[in-house]
């Protein structure tokens, strides 16, 4: 009997997705047909999967296409990493269909909380959770009166939206930078103040952003398999500089563990925390999906995304979940490197 998983439309950790389902289905000698979709010719994605599909740009044929391809070739589960909100607003339909869906939780509130880092803040210090202290500012005014006010005492500032991913419009506050640090080192994502303050006022309009303390670190990014909250599975990157050690206990582990419990986190998510001065980890975010470096995590011999899709299929249980992670745990450490993957502009496995 074959077994269908379809991924549709994800990020940038698609491609690793799809190479840990093919390896765990081919070590447990399962028979997984691997459907993955995206709206763009992404052929270095799809090439990789059993069969490919491209999905609609009109959201208004996304429910129709969905409902089709599950009834045409039997699929048995979904998994998205984008548009979270539109598929858990349709997670009746799409389920009466016979499919299961994942969408990274079970609730839109909980999306929407994960998406505001401002509200995720506040509700998880309701919680009495460590958390990074957070400002929500509206305008350049008040970001200028913060700023003079310093409401984190004489720590360091930083500033990003409070929506948003992959750090876009990460910037801390650093006096001791050259005005042209911004252009000529923007990974460094380190600006004076003032300048941060010139070119928003010059903006036409701005975004809400979040302004909090700058932390030394180190960060932790932890990746896990989660079903109502229960995380079955779990590894955490410790990043320190150019490397990345793989870890799957201590403060900063058992920490992501709750917050992803409060959320109600379900399937391949992620949650970033990172130290205080003291050493204390507080948390950043969660993200209801899964990470870009989800695949580095497989080096410590915890296949997170073969899990997430044989347990789906109902495979496995739980409880096989959590005593393969943690019997094929090894702590590991890791270096990312930039690649390149040949480019075949003719998918020889798409399907209609």
């Amino acid at each position: 009997m074959s077994h269908k998983i379809w991924l549709m439309e994800g990020l940038s950790s698609q491609r690793d997705i799809i190479n840990g389902i093919t390896s765990a289905a081919k070590k447990h000698n399962y028979n997984v047909s691997i459907y993955a979709s995206h709206r763009q010719s992404r052929n270095e994605i799809l090439s990789l999967a059993d069969h490919a599909l491209i999905e609609p740009d009109d959201i208004n044929e996304r429910l129709e296409f969905i409902l089709s391809t599950v009834e045409k070739y039997a699929i048995q589960v979904i998994h998205t990493g984008r548009h979270a909100h539109w598929f858990e607003a349709h997670r009746a339909a799409i389920e009466a269909s016979g499919a299961r869906l994942t969408t990274g939780a079970r609730d839109v509130a909980m999306l929407d909380l994960a998406d505001d880092k401002v509200a995720f803040a506040h509700h998880m210090k309701s919680l009495n959770l460590p958390v990074v202290p957070s400002l929500r500012v509206d305008s350049p005014v008040q970001l200028r009166e913060l700023i003079a006010d310093k409401p984190f005492g004489d720590l360091p500032l930083c500033v990003k939206p409070v929506t948003g991913i992959y750090g876009m419009g990460f910037w801390q506050f650093d006096e001791s930078v050259s005005p042209m640090a911004p252009f000529t080192h923007p990974d460094a994502r380190r600006v004076k103040a003032e300048y941060y303050l010139q070119a928003l006022e010059a903006a036409d309009s701005m975004e809400p952003l979040v302004l909090m303390p700058y932390l030394p670190g180190p960060e932790y990014s932890v990746d896990m398999l989660a079903e109502n909250g229960k995380v079955l599975a779990a590894v955490a990157r410790r990043k320190e500089g150019s490397l990345q050690y793989l870890e799957d206990r201590g403060e900063a582990f058992e920490l992501a563990l709750a917050c992803a419990a409060a959320m109600g986190a379900d399937g391949l998510i992620n949650v970033q925390t990172r130290n205080d001065a003291s050493g204390k980890p507080l948390l950043l975010e969660i993200n209801m999906r899964p990470s870009g470096g989800i695949g580095y995590t497989r080096f410590s011999g915890v296949n997170l995304p073969g899990l997430f899709a044989l347990r789906q299929l109902g495979l496995i249980s739980q409880q096989q979940v959590i005593d393969n992670a943690r019997r094929d745990f090894t702590p590991a450490t890791v270096r990312a490197l930039s690649d390149v993957v040949a480019y075949n502009p003719v998918l020889s496995n798409q399907v209609q």
